[in-house]
C-alpha cells in the first residue's frame, strides 16, 4: 500500500507552524457528566483521532469494516455520549489559531457519529461501494450546542450553529482500490486512512452527496475525514485563537455522540475549495486573488492564494496552481508544488 505523502506532508506542515503543537487532537478531558450516558460512558475515547475503522452491526454483519458517511463509528469504544443535561470539556494542548491559512476558514473540527441515510428502505451491508447509492439526504444528526474557551473560564459560544455531531459524517479510510488494506476483512476498495485535520468545504451538505455510490461519496471527500467545521471567526465577538472545547446538550431532542476534536492543518496549497483535488475551480479562485508581482499583500480571504509565501499573488503562485492542477475529481499531491 502506498505511503500517504499528503497526510505526512500535512503532519509535517502543522508541526512546523508551531513547535508546541504535540497532537493535532484534544489532548485532555477536563470536565464530564457520564451519569446520562448509558453505556456511552468513558469520555477517554474522544481524545486522538477520529475513528477509522468500526465492527458491523451484528443484525447485518460483523466485520471490522471502514468507517463511511452511512455507517458510522458506534461502538463505546469509539464515541462518547453527551447526555441529557450534561457537557463535555476538553482541551488541546496548544491554541488552536483563528489562522488565514487553514483551508476554507476552519480552525477546528468535531466529529461525531452522524450517517446519511442510504434511503429507499435500503442500509448500508459493506461489500463493494460502488453499488450502493445514496437516495436520501436525511442525516441522523443529533445537534450539540459548541462554546470555546481561552482559559477554561470565559466562554464564547456558536448560537446558531454550526453543531456537534451534525454534517459531515466521517469518512474513515480514502477509497483508493488500486491500494487497498488487505489486513480489513472483506475490502477491496478502502486504502489510507484519511486526513482528519483537512476539512471539506463548510458549503459542501447532504444534497451533494444525493444519487452518488458510496465510493463516489466517498470520492468527493478526498482526502478529508469529513466532521463539522468551526470557524472562530464566526463568533460574536471573533476569537484568534482557543484552546477549550464544550459540548453541550441541547436540552430537547436526541443525545448527541462524539468521536474526536482535530485543529485544522493551516497551510497555502492550491485546492482553494477544500475538495481535495485542484482544477478549474480552484484557477477562478486564484485569479480573483491575483495581485501581481510586488504588490501585496494578499486581500484579506486570498491568503493561501500565496501559495510560495512571498507577500503577492503573481505568476510564480500560477505556476504552482498549474503544476498541481490534475482536474476533477483526481485527489491532490501535496508534492506537486515541488515540482516535477
Amino acid at each position: 500500500m502506498k505511503t500517504n505523502l499528503f497526510g505526512i506532508a500535512m503532519l509535517a506542515t502543522a508541526a512546523a507552524t508551531s513547535a508546541a503543537r504535540a497532537t493535532d487532537y484534544a489532548a485532555e478531558v477536563v470536565s464530564y457528566d457520564n451519569s446520562q450516558s448509558g453505556s456511552y460512558n468513558n469520555p477517554q475515547v474522544v481524545l486522538g483521532r477520529p475513528s477509522i475503522d468500526t465492527q458491523g452491526d451484528f443484525s447485518m454483519f460483523e466485520d471490522i469494516v471502514a468507517v463511511v458517511p452511512v455507517f458510522g463509528p458506534w461502538r463505546n469504544t469509539e464515541i462518547y455520549r453527551v447526555g441529557t443535561g450534561t457537557s463535555l470539556v476538553v482541551k488541546f494542548d496548544h491554541p488552536v489559531l483563528n489562522d488565514p491559512l487553514n483551508p476554507c476558514r476552519v480552525d477546528f473540527i468535531i466529529f461525531g457519529n452522524t450517517i446519511q441515510s442510504v434511503g429507499s428502505g435500503q442500509y448500508w451491508r459493506n461489500g463493494d461501494p460502488n453499488l450502493t447509492f445514496i437516495q436520501s439526504t436525511l442525516v441522523t444528526a443529533e445537534p450539540a450546542i459548541v462554546s470555546v474557551s481561552q482559559d477554561g473560564q470565559t466562554w464564547s459560544t456558536f448560537v446558531n450553529g454550526p453543531f456537534a455531531d451534525d454534517f459531515a459524517p466521517t469518512l474513515g479510510r480514502i477509497y483508493d482500490p488500486a491500494n487497498y488494506d488487505p489486513l480489513l476483512e472483506n475490502n477491496l476498495w478502502w486504502g489510507s486512512p484519511t486526513i482528519p485535520t483537512y476539512p471539506l468545504n463548510p458549503a459542501f451538505g447532504p444534497q451533494n452527496l444525493l444519487g452518488l455510490s458510496v465510493a463516489q461519496a466517498a470520492m468527493r471527500y478526498g482526502w478529508s475525514a469529513g466532521g463539522t467545521g468551526f470557524d472562530l471567526s464566526n463568533l460574536d465577538p471573533p476569537l484568534a485563537w482557543m484552546q477549550y472545547v464544550r459540548v453541550q446538550h441541547p436540552g430537547t431532542g436526541l443525545t448527541p455522540e462524539i468521536d474526536a476534536f482535530a485543529d485544522v492543518a493551516a497551510l497555502a496549497f492550491p485546492d482553494f475549495d477544500c475538495d481535495s483535488d485542484i482544477d478549474h475551480d480552484d484557477f477562478v479562485v486564484l485569479d480573483r486573488c491575483l495581485t501581481g508581482p510586488n504588490a501585496g499583500p494578499p486581500a484579506a480571504g486570498c491568503e493561501r492564494a500565496d501559495l510560495d509565501r512571498d507577500g503577492d499573488v503573481d505568476q510564480s503562485d500560477f505556476g504552482m496552481w498549474q503544476r498541481c492542477a490534475r482536474g476533477p475529481g483526481a485527489r491532490a499531491d501535496f508534492n506537486c508544488m515541488n515540482g516535477p
